[in-house]
């Protein structure tokens, strides 16, 4: 729900948002350039975090952070647009056509379609298993697609920075029965092993699944 919230609010308003913060900018050259590079440095970071697997510990900041890619989009569009070359503002112009009317439209017509992607990438379970490691699990497919499944990912932390985490091991599963159940998780770190299983009465019968993840040393 955070994501699906987060990334409409951002669709709705980072289009008037930039449009009120460049008009503020034209003649203001020290906020410009504020905005320019506090928004350069955001982007670039999150950027370096999706290619290394890098993100925090809280689920609204990363997608805040995410959205952070649309809002460079939109300021670029609209400097473009105040520009006195007339080639680049006619293509600034096509520009915000194309990019914040799919932008409208998925956030208003689309609006299911988005909570459907975005449902993928949004942790339902979420388990520290020891000081430094979190499991988190999320759920793989959605009333229209023609799969099921279940993704299990294992972040490590630092002491020292303990809101930074990044992804160490992932794995997904295509199994009716980690897909309806929640995964029992065991981790035994002598072994740095992880044992996951899960149980599915159907017809009276109990069907039983399990896993084994070895994390690196």
């Amino acid at each position: 729900m955070i994501s699906w919230l987060t990334v409409l609010i951002a669709l709705w308003t980072y289009p008037i948002i930039t449009f009120i913060i460049v008009k503020i900018a034209i003649n203001k050259s020290q906020f410009k350039r504020a905005v320019n590079i506090s928004t350069a440095i955001i982007t670039i970071l999150t950027l370096l975090g999706l290619v290394f697997n890098v993100s925090t510990t809280i689920k609204l900041i990363d997608w805040i952070a995410l959205t952070s890619t649309y809002f460079s989009v939109c300021l670029i569009l609209w400097y473009f647009f105040f520009s006195k070359m007339k080639l680049i503002k006619i293509l600034s112009i096509l520009g915000m056509v194309v990019v914040f009317g799919i932008g409208y439209i998925s956030s208003t017509f689309g609006i299911l379609g988005v909570g459907f992607v975005l449902g993928e990438y949004d942790t339902s379970v979420e388990t520290r298993i020891s000081k430094n490691l979190i499991y988190k699990e999320t759920s793989l497919g959605n009333a229209i697609s023609d799969y099921r499944g279940k993704r299990v990912e294992i972040y490590k932390t630092i002491s020292w920075l303990p809101i930074i985490e990044w992804r160490i091991l992932d794995k997904e599963y295509y199994n009716v029965i980690p897909y309806l159940n929640r995964l029992n998780v065991v981790y035994l770190p002598e072994t740095k092993t992880i044992y996951l299983n899960a149980e599915d009465i159907r017809a009276g019968k109990i069907e039983t699944w399990a896993d084994t993840l070895k994390l690196k040393e």
